[in-house]
């Protein structure tokens, strides 16, 4: 396994305006070459280059090369997390842009379903509704002519249904003849039938059946209003008319959306469509630097012929609020993985002139170890020689050893 040694002196580490005292175990100058490089050893670091440099401060720097000491409490302090080396896969990544939209299956395109004017109007543009709540009202002569013409047929088909039992009785009593019988069953099959029609028809102009069975009671005077309801919960996105206003039968006059999921329209070139399945994940970036992390729920089979890209939809949990529909966002999908024997997290891996490198943590803080990485991604990176499965790196701000171990290589440097 190729190592890097670099030789690393007693320092002060300062990360981000937080003073983290790192220091080196302490050697004493009393020490003489043989207890230091004795103590390298038992460290189980490798030795130096041979060269003998008693003759400067009594240290032996090439016993201690490679190690950055550090205790516990300042590992904990400098918040180096640390993360073993394990197999894993290693996705490719496909850049992505596209824009927020509402999830189609949480819309709801309210119309009217009768030509009528504008009576009154209970919510407005961004405003929270609940599934059932009046959004406005309207008073429609055609909904009038429907009631009316409903409440005519339940009368004539109760009527219908009173003559055929008294007509049957008569009949059975050979009292009338079987012909009034028979003509009073047609007519309350045909009352009945009448009756359903005209229920079929409120049905269509949106009342309910509970707004249908309550209309024998309701005031005749109120035969005309037509109330528009929420079919779904969400918040009002659009709205068409004003208080007076005439409006024709089929008229759009609100849309409600949930806006706590959303979708992103995320189109995807030819070369790379292939590579994309439903159920994998997005990251994605806003236009304010809000982060999310969508899933894709659709790919398209096909090719815009204009464009040259395949529709993808990912979908995006929105609960607070930060996405907002034709908002632009940027991503990357995460698509295509293959294993790898040992992966560590990308960010485990610092670059120092010009050779990648890990700090693999030991007995006495963490050693500078010099890796050949193969796939890699924004999270994870294949490492193909340098480690084994179980050694432990140090992730998340192993910048700060960078830091340390370049400072240390200059002041070794300079006392040569």
């Amino acid at each position: 396994m190729k190592t890097r040694l670099i030789g690393i002196s007693v320092a002060a580490l300062v990360v981000a305006g937080i003073g983290y005292a790192v220091f080196e175990s302490g050697h004493d100058h009393d020490h003489d070459h043989d207890h230091d490089h004795d103590h390298g050893v038992a460290a189980g670091h490798a030795a130096g280059d041979g060269h003998d440099h008693a003759g400067g401060d009594g240290h032996d720097h090439e016993g201690e090369e490679g190690v950055i000491h550090l205790t516990e409490a300042q590992i904990a302090r400098a918040g180096i997390r640390l993360v073993a080396a394990a197999p894993g896969e290693v996705a490719a990544e496909l850049r992505v842009s596209g824009t927020v939209a509402a999830d189609d299956e949480r819309m709801a395109h309210v119309t009217t379903r009768a030509p009528g004017v504008v009576a009154e109007l209970h919510k407005q543009l961004g405003e929270p509704v609940a599934a059932g709540d009046l959004l406005a009202v309207l008073e429609s002569r055609d909904l009038a002519d429907a009631k009316a013409a409903f409440l005519s047929a339940l009368r004539h088909d109760a009527l219908a249904a009173t003559n055929l039992k008294r007509e049957e009785e008569l009949w059975r009593k050979k009292i009338s003849a079987e012909q009034d019988y028979l003509d009073a069953r047609t007519n309350a099959a045909t009352a009945r039938i009448t009756l359903d029609a005209a229920r079929q028809r409120l049905a269509a102009l949106g009342l309910s059946r509970a707004d249908i069975d309550g209309l024998p009671r309701q005031d005749p005077g109120t035969l005309a209003r037509l109330e528009i309801r929420s079919p779904i919960a969400g918040s009002v996105t659009w709205r068409e008319g004003v208080r007076g206003e005439l409006l024709a039968a089929e008229k759009e006059i609100f849309t409600i959306a949930d806006l706590s999921e959303v979708w992103v329209e995320l189109p995807v070139y030819a070369r790379d469509v292939a590579q994309v399945r439903a159920g994998q994940t997005v990251a994605l970036t806003g236009p304010d630097g809000q982060k999310g992390t969508g899933r894709v729920i659709f790919a398209g089979p096909t090719l815009d012929p204009q464009t040259g890209a395949a529709r993808v939809v990912a979908s995006l949990d929105n609960a607070d609020g930060g996405w907002r529909p034709g908002d632009f966002a940027a991503g990357v999908i995460r698509a295509g993985g293959l294993p790898a024997d040992v992966t560590v997290p990308a960010d485990a891996i610092q670059a120092i002139k010009g050779e990648d490198v890990v700090f693999v943590r030991n007995a006495e803080g963490f050693e500078m170890r010099a890796v050949e990485v193969g796939r890699r991604n924004s999270a994870v990176a294949e490492i193909t020689f340098g480690l084994f499965p179980g050694d432990v790196v140090a992730s998340g701000n192993s910048f700060v050893l960078k830091a340390e171990a370049s400072r240390s290589e200059a002041e070794h440097s300079h006392a040569h």
